[in-house]
C-alpha cells in the first residue's frame, strides 16, 4: 500500500517516487490503450493517471455504462499488464476541458433544483449513488487487494471553486465508507488562493497543479499547509488545450518542459505530467470555459482535438518532449526495461466526394418531438447534447417584425418560412434579429440551437450551464435603432431534440441540396487500419461521422484544420456523413490524408 510520511512516499514499505503521465481512457479507443500505456512505460514512468467521467458512465439517471471506451476495469488491468501503477481521480467534478466538467447534464433538470459541488441535497445523494457503483468496480483493483490503483484524488481543484469544508469532509467520508483503502490526494493550484480551501484536512496529501517552469519555490508552497506532505505535482501542464476561435493552437516550448522535469528529478519530487497523451474529444464531449480573465470571450468552447501539445500525439506518435522526459528518467533511475514502440504509420486516402444529401428539416424523425408551452432548455427534455429545434407558427397577425432571444446557449440559427434570417453566437452577437416585414398569421419560426459544450470552468460549475434557449423568445420592433417595448413572450412551441447520435436513420437523396442545414454523404476505400485526418477546408461548421462514429465538431473559425480518424474504425469500404449547419464552400469534397490539423504542432519524431 502507498503511504506518506516524513515528506516521502512508501510503497509496500519501500521509498517510492511517483513518476506519472496523464492519459484519460475516454479520449482514446480501447484498441489503442495498450499501445499508449506501453509508450508511457517506455518513457521510464511508473504510473498513469486518469479521471473518470461521471457524465459518460451515467448518461441518464440510474443508467450506467462501462462498455467499450468506458471499460475502466479493462483500462486499469491493461495498465497493470504493462507494468504501471494507477492514480484514479473520480471527481465527481473533473474539469479536464470536458463537457460540464464531467457532471451529468441530467443534474440540471429544474425539478432537482441542484446546487453543484456543495453539501446540499439531492446533489450529495446522486453523487454518492454514482460513487457506490464506480467503487464496486474499482475496489478489487486497489493495491491493498493486489491491484495497481495506488491512490485516489478527492474532488478536484476545489480550492479554485469554493470553501465548503463540510462538503469536502463528506466526500472523503463517502470514499472511506466505501472501503476505498488507499492514499488520498487533493489537487489544487500553486497559490494560497487555491490551497486555502482545497482539502478537508492534513490526512489528505496536498498536491499542486501548475504550468511553465517549476522550481523549488513552486513545489514547497505546500509546506505552509502540511509540513509533512511529500512534494507532488498532480498536474504539471506540459502543454495546453485549444479553444475554437483562438489565433493558434497552444504551443509550450520544449525547453520549459525539459527544465521542469529535470527539476522534479533533482528535488526527488513526485509528479504527474498532464497530459502525456491528450487524445480527442470525440463526439460532443468537449467542454468550454466561461468568462475568465485570460479568455477572449465570455464563452469559449474547446476544440475537438485534445492533443494538448503532449509528448505522445493525438495519433500516438512522439514529439521531442517525449525523449526529453525519457532522458530525465534515465538520469534518475536508468533505462526503462522495455524499448520505445515504433511510431504509427498514417495513411493518405485523398479526395472524397460527397454525392448525396438530406435536408435536416426533412429528417426531423431522427429526433424526439414534444409540445411545450414555454421555451425550455435541453435538460428539461432529457437531452444531453447535439441540437434542439424550437418551432412556432403564428395563428394571428403579430404586427411586429423583430425577435429577441434571451439566453442563447450556444449558437442559434433563426429561420422564418425556411429562410435563414440570422445566426446568434453566445456572448458575441446582439440578441435581436429583424425580419424583412411584420410577421403575419401563417408565418413559421424555426430556431435551431447547437450545444457547443457545457462550461467546465467558471461560475457555471455552481449554477450549471443549461443548453438551448435558457431565457425566452420575445416579439418586438425597433424605431430609430431602439427597441420600442420589452417584448411580447412567445408561447406554445413544437420542440425537436436532435442528439445526432443516429445518422443511419437519415434519408439521403442523390445529388446535393442548396438548403442548409443538411447532411451530406460520401464513400471511400481504405487499404488498411492506419489512422488519418479529414480536412474541412470546404466546410463551415458541423459534425463528421465515419462509419457511424462521431469524430466530433469542426468549424472554419479554427485554429484546428482537420479531425483525427482513428484507424480502428476503418474498413475496406467506408461511409462518411457530414452534418453541415451552415454551408458548403466550393466543391462538395473533403480531403482525407496523413497531415494533422494542428497548424503549429511540434515536429513528430519518427521511431
Amino acid at each position: 500500500m502507498l503511504t506518506a510520511k516524513n515528506k516521502k512516499f512508501y510503497l509496500d514499505g519501500k521509498e517510492f517516487k511517483i513518476q506519472s503521465g496523464a492519459f484519460h481512457y475516454f479520449r482514446a479507443l480501447p484498441e489503442y490503450w495498450e499501445d499508449i500505456l506501453t509508450k508511457i512505460k517506455a518513457a521510464g514512468l511508473n504510473t498513469v493517471e486518469t479521471y473518470t467521467a461521471w457524465n459518460l458512465h451515467e448518461p441518464k439517471k440510474g443508467v450506467y455504462d462501462f462498455s467499450g471506451m468506458l471499460d475502466l476495469e479493462k483500462y486499469i488491468k491493461t495498465a497493470e499488464k504493462v507494468g504501471l501503477k494507477v492514480i484514479l481521480r473520480p471527481g465527481p467534478y473533473i474539469c479536464a476541458e470536458w463537457e460540464n466538467g464531467g457532471l451529468p447534464s441530467w443534474l440540471l433538470k429544474k425539478e432537482y433544483n441542484v446546487r453543484l459541488r456543495c453539501k446540499t441535497e439531492p446533489y450529495m445523494t446522486f453523487f454518492k449513488n454514482w460513487l457506490h457503483v464506480l467503487f464496486e468496480k474499482v475496489r478489487p483493483l486497489l493495491d491493498v487487494n493486489g491491484g495497481p490503483v495506488i491512490a485516489l484524488a478527492v474532488e478536484n481543484e476545489y480550492g479554485s471553486f469554493g470553501d465548503d469544508f463540510e462538503y469536502l469532509k463528506e466526500v472523503e467520508k463517502i470514499y472511506r465508507d466505501e472501503k476505498m483503502d488507499c492514499l488520498y490526494f487533493a489537487a489544487d493550484g500553486d497559490k494560497d488562493y487555491h490551497l486555502s480551501t482545497g482539502r478537508s484536512g492534513n490526512h489528505i496529501v496536498q498536491g499542486i497543479d501548475f504550468g511553465g517552469v517549476g522550481d523549488k519555490e513552486t513545489m514547497t508552497i505546500v509546506d505552509n499547509y502540511d509540513p509533512e506532505s511529500p512534494y507532488i505535482t498532480l498536474e504539471y501542464w506540459a502543454g495546453n488545450f485549444t479553444n475554437w476561435g483562438f489565433k493558434e493552437c497552444t504551443h509550450i516550448p520544449d525547453h520549459v518542459v525539459k527544465e521542469t522535469v529535470n527539476n522534479f528529478v533533482d528535488m526527488g519530487s513526485s509528479f504527474n505530467i498532464y497530459m502525456l497523451f491528450g487524445g480527442t474529444n470525440f463526439g460532443f464531449t468537449s467542454g468550454a470555459q466561461g468568462n475568465l480573465t485570460w479568455m477572449e470571450k465570455e464563452y469559449n468552447p474547446v476544440a475537438t482535438s485534445y492533443d494538448y501539445d503532449a509528448a505522445i500525439t493525438e495519433w500516438g506518435g512522439y514529439t521531442q518532449r517525449y525523449f526529453d522526459i525519457k532522458e530525465a528518467m534515465e538520469r534518475d533511475h536508468g533505462k526503462a526495461d522495455i524499448p520505445v514502440p515504433p511510431s504509427p504509420v498514417l495513411q493518405n486516402i485523398g479526395t472524397v466526394r460527397l454525392t448525396e444529401s438530406a435536408e435536416l428539416f426533412e429528417n426531423l424523425h431522427i429526433g424526439k418531438s414534444y409540445k411545450s408551452v414555454t421555451v425550455e432548455s435541453m435538460e428539461e427534455f432529457d437531452q444531453r447534447s447535439g441540437y434542439i429545434l424550437y418551432s412556432k407558427t403564428f395563428n394571428y397577425d403579430p404586427a411586429e417584425h423583430a425577435l429577441k432571444l434571451v439566453g442563447v446557449h450556444d449558437r442559434a440559427y433563426v429561420f422564418v418560412n425556411n429562410k435563414l434570417i440570422g445566426i446568434l453566437m453566445r456572448g458575441e452577437d446582439e440578441r435581436i434579429l429583424e425580419f424583412e416585414r411584420d410577421f403575419k398569421a401563417g408565418d413559421t419560426i424555426d430556431i435551431l440551437v447547437e450545444n457547443m459544450g457545457r462550461i467546465c470552468y467558471g461560475e457555471d460549475t455552481y449554477f450549471g450551464d443549461r443548453k438551448g434557449i435558457t431565457g425566452g423568445v420575445f416579439l418586438t420592433h425597433r424605431k430609430g435603432g431602439a427597441l420600442q417595448n420589452p417584448g411580447k413572450v412567445l408561447f406554445n412551441w413544437d420542440v425537436t431534440c436532435l442528439e445526432m447520435d443516429n445518422p443511419e436513420k437519415v434519408v439521403f437523396n442523390e445529388g446535393l441540396t442548396e438548403n442548409s442545414p443538411a447532411f451530406y454523404r460520401g464513400t471511400f476505400k481504405a487499404e488498411n487500419k492506419n489512422s488519418c485526418f479529414v480536412h474541412f477546408d470546404n466546410l463551415t461548421k458541423g459534425v463528421v461521422y465515419v462509419n457511424g462514429f462521431n469524430l466530433g465538431r469542426y468549424w472554419e473559425r479554427g485554429p484546428l484544420e482537420a479531425l483525427y480518424i482513428p484507424g480502428a474504425i476503418l474498413k475496406e469500404e467506408n461511409e462518411i456523413v457530414i452534418f453541415e449547419a451552415e454551408k458548403i464552400k466550393g466543391e462538395p469534397t473533403v480531403e482525407i490524408n496523413n497531415i494533422c490539423g494542428i497548424p503549429n504542432h511540434h515536429k513528430e519524431i519518427i521511431v
